[in-house]
Protein backbone atom coordinates (compact mmCIF):
# COMPACT_ATOMS: atom_id res chain seq x y z
CA UNK A 1 0.00 0.00 0.00
CA UNK A 2 3.08 2.35 0.89
CA UNK A 3 4.16 2.08 -2.76
CA UNK A 4 1.03 2.49 -4.31
CA UNK A 5 0.61 5.50 -2.62
CA UNK A 6 4.18 6.87 -2.83
CA UNK A 7 3.85 5.71 -6.55
CA UNK A 8 0.77 7.96 -6.54
CA UNK A 9 2.55 10.92 -5.03
CA UNK A 10 5.17 10.75 -7.35
CA UNK A 11 3.44 10.88 -9.89
CA UNK A 12 1.17 13.75 -9.12
CA UNK A 13 4.26 15.90 -8.56
CA UNK A 14 5.62 14.98 -12.27
CA UNK A 15 2.51 15.60 -13.86
CA UNK A 16 2.84 19.09 -11.62
CA UNK A 17 6.40 19.75 -12.88
CA UNK A 18 5.00 19.04 -16.44
CA UNK A 19 2.60 21.03 -16.54
CA UNK A 20 4.40 23.97 -14.84
CA UNK A 21 7.31 23.78 -17.60
CA UNK A 22 4.34 23.65 -20.15
CA UNK A 23 3.25 27.00 -18.92
CA UNK A 24 6.28 28.27 -18.80
CA UNK A 25 7.23 27.58 -22.08
CA UNK A 26 3.67 28.46 -23.85
CA UNK A 27 4.29 32.08 -22.07
CA UNK A 28 7.76 32.24 -23.76
CA UNK A 29 7.00 31.72 -26.62
CA UNK A 30 3.59 33.59 -27.52
CA UNK A 31 6.10 36.61 -26.18
CA UNK A 32 8.56 36.12 -28.44
CA UNK A 33 6.22 35.86 -31.32
CA UNK A 34 5.01 39.56 -30.80
CA UNK A 35 8.24 40.84 -29.57
CA UNK A 36 10.76 41.15 -32.44
CA UNK A 37 7.38 42.24 -34.71
CA UNK A 38 7.00 45.34 -32.35
CA UNK A 39 10.45 46.63 -32.00
CA UNK A 40 10.86 46.31 -35.70
CA UNK A 41 7.73 48.23 -35.80
CA UNK A 42 8.41 50.81 -33.62
CA UNK A 43 11.85 51.42 -35.34
CA UNK A 44 10.43 51.71 -38.74
CA UNK A 45 6.72 52.19 -38.83
CA UNK A 46 6.79 55.67 -37.70
CA UNK A 47 9.07 57.38 -40.00
CA UNK A 48 7.75 56.11 -43.19
CA UNK A 49 4.31 57.50 -43.93
CA UNK A 50 3.85 55.81 -47.23
CA UNK A 51 5.67 53.37 -49.36
CA UNK A 52 5.31 53.09 -53.31
CA UNK A 53 6.81 50.95 -56.17
CA UNK A 54 7.09 52.68 -59.60
CA UNK A 55 6.98 55.79 -58.70
CA UNK A 56 6.32 58.89 -60.80
CA UNK A 57 5.91 62.36 -60.15
CA UNK A 58 4.92 65.01 -63.26
CA UNK A 59 5.09 68.71 -62.56
CA UNK A 60 2.92 70.53 -65.42
CA UNK A 61 2.76 73.88 -66.02
CA UNK A 62 0.46 75.67 -68.39
CA UNK A 63 -0.34 72.21 -70.03
CA UNK A 64 3.31 71.71 -70.92
CA UNK A 65 5.39 69.09 -68.69
CA UNK A 66 8.49 70.83 -67.18
CA UNK A 67 9.92 67.69 -65.57
CA UNK A 68 9.44 64.24 -64.62
CA UNK A 69 10.95 62.02 -61.74
CA UNK A 70 10.91 58.16 -61.71
CA UNK A 71 12.09 55.28 -59.57
CA UNK A 72 12.10 51.72 -58.67
CA UNK A 73 10.99 52.35 -55.17
CA UNK A 74 10.13 55.27 -53.40
CA UNK A 75 9.39 55.61 -48.96
CA UNK A 76 8.03 58.55 -48.24
CA UNK A 77 9.21 60.36 -44.86
CA UNK A 78 6.45 62.42 -44.16
CA UNK A 79 8.08 63.97 -40.61
CA UNK A 80 11.53 65.08 -42.59
CA UNK A 81 9.42 65.97 -45.81
CA UNK A 82 11.52 63.81 -47.96
CA UNK A 83 11.37 60.78 -50.50
CA UNK A 84 13.95 58.47 -50.28
CA UNK A 85 13.86 56.57 -53.93
CA UNK A 86 15.92 53.61 -55.40
CA UNK A 87 17.17 53.83 -58.75
CA UNK A 88 15.89 57.53 -59.52
CA UNK A 89 15.70 59.57 -62.84
CA UNK A 90 14.86 62.65 -63.55
CA UNK A 91 13.91 64.48 -66.66
CA UNK A 92 13.92 68.07 -67.60
CA UNK A 93 11.75 68.63 -70.82
CA UNK A 94 13.30 72.02 -72.27
CA UNK A 95 11.23 75.22 -73.45
CA UNK A 96 13.67 75.10 -76.59
CA UNK A 97 12.82 72.92 -79.52
CA UNK A 98 11.79 69.93 -77.57
CA UNK A 99 14.99 68.85 -76.05
CA UNK A 100 15.78 67.24 -72.99
CA UNK A 101 17.98 67.00 -70.04
CA UNK A 102 17.92 63.70 -67.73
CA UNK A 103 20.44 62.85 -64.40
CA UNK A 104 19.68 59.50 -62.94
CA UNK A 105 21.57 57.71 -60.17
CA UNK A 106 21.48 54.40 -57.83
CA UNK A 107 19.76 55.76 -55.06
CA UNK A 108 18.63 59.47 -53.97
CA UNK A 109 16.51 61.68 -51.59
CA UNK A 110 13.77 63.86 -52.60
CA UNK A 111 13.11 67.01 -50.36
CA UNK A 112 9.74 68.29 -50.23
CA UNK A 113 8.53 72.16 -49.97
CA UNK A 114 4.91 70.98 -48.82
CA UNK A 115 3.97 69.37 -52.29
CA UNK A 116 6.51 71.48 -54.19
CA UNK A 117 9.63 70.08 -55.17
CA UNK A 118 12.56 71.81 -53.60
CA UNK A 119 16.00 69.34 -54.26
CA UNK A 120 16.80 65.79 -55.16
CA UNK A 121 20.08 64.77 -54.39
CA UNK A 122 21.25 61.35 -56.16
CA UNK A 123 24.13 59.09 -55.21
CA UNK A 124 26.12 56.37 -56.85
CA UNK A 125 27.11 56.13 -60.80
CA UNK A 126 25.15 59.16 -61.33
CA UNK A 127 24.50 60.39 -64.99
CA UNK A 128 23.63 63.53 -66.52
CA UNK A 129 23.13 63.85 -70.34
CA UNK A 130 22.92 67.21 -72.04
CA UNK A 131 22.21 66.66 -75.81
CA UNK A 132 25.48 64.78 -77.10
CA UNK A 133 27.22 64.97 -73.70
CA UNK A 134 27.08 62.51 -71.02
CA UNK A 135 28.25 63.70 -67.37
CA UNK A 136 29.42 60.60 -64.97
CA UNK A 137 30.06 61.13 -61.24
CA UNK A 138 29.55 59.89 -57.42
CA UNK A 139 27.08 62.25 -56.15
CA UNK A 140 24.53 65.64 -58.00
CA UNK A 141 22.69 67.72 -56.67
CA UNK A 142 19.37 69.12 -58.63
CA UNK A 143 18.56 72.33 -57.26
CA UNK A 144 14.73 73.77 -58.18
CA UNK A 145 14.80 77.25 -57.02
CA UNK A 146 17.89 77.78 -59.18
CA UNK A 147 17.64 75.28 -61.65
CA UNK A 148 20.95 73.82 -61.07
CA UNK A 149 22.57 70.86 -61.11
CA UNK A 150 25.71 71.09 -58.76
CA UNK A 151 28.32 67.82 -57.59
CA UNK A 152 31.69 68.81 -55.68
CA UNK A 153 32.86 65.15 -56.61
CA UNK A 154 35.34 64.17 -60.00
CA UNK A 155 33.25 64.60 -62.85
CA UNK A 156 34.02 63.05 -66.65
CA UNK A 157 32.39 64.44 -69.23
CA UNK A 158 32.21 62.51 -72.98
CA UNK A 159 31.24 63.76 -76.19
CA UNK A 160 31.52 63.20 -79.64
CA UNK A 161 34.61 64.91 -80.14
CA UNK A 162 35.81 65.47 -76.72
CA UNK A 163 36.61 64.00 -73.25
CA UNK A 164 36.74 66.31 -70.09
CA UNK A 165 37.61 65.40 -66.75
CA UNK A 166 37.40 67.94 -63.36
CA UNK A 167 36.49 68.44 -60.33
CA UNK A 168 33.39 69.82 -58.86
CA UNK A 169 30.25 70.91 -61.50
CA UNK A 170 27.31 73.24 -62.33
CA UNK A 171 25.03 72.88 -65.04
CA UNK A 172 22.18 75.04 -65.60
CA UNK A 173 19.53 73.29 -66.56
CA UNK A 174 17.26 75.46 -68.99
CA UNK A 175 19.98 76.99 -71.00
CA UNK A 176 22.52 73.71 -70.72
CA UNK A 177 25.78 76.00 -69.55
CA UNK A 178 28.06 73.45 -68.03
CA UNK A 179 31.17 74.91 -65.94
CA UNK A 180 33.49 72.66 -64.14
CA UNK A 181 35.02 74.08 -61.09
CA UNK A 182 38.42 73.00 -60.70
CA UNK A 183 41.49 70.51 -61.97
CA UNK A 184 40.11 70.57 -65.77
CA UNK A 185 41.48 68.78 -68.20
CA UNK A 186 40.50 68.20 -71.50
CA UNK A 187 40.92 65.80 -74.78
CA UNK A 188 39.77 67.24 -78.13
CA UNK A 189 39.36 64.34 -80.96
CA UNK A 190 39.36 65.49 -84.34
CA UNK A 191 38.73 62.25 -86.02
CA UNK A 192 35.17 61.74 -84.32
CA UNK A 193 32.53 60.50 -86.83
CA UNK A 194 30.05 62.98 -87.87
CA UNK A 195 26.44 62.54 -86.84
Amino acid sequence: MRRIRLRTALLVVVAAALGGIAYLVSRSVAARRGGPLQALGKDFLPQVAQRIRDFRRVKVEDGRTVWQITAKDAQLLKERNEIIVREPEMRFFLEQGGREAFVRGTEGSILLDGSELRAITLRGGVVVRLDDLELQTTEATYDRSRDLITSPEQVRIRGRTLEVEGRGMEVQVEPQQLRLLEDVHTVMRGDAAKS
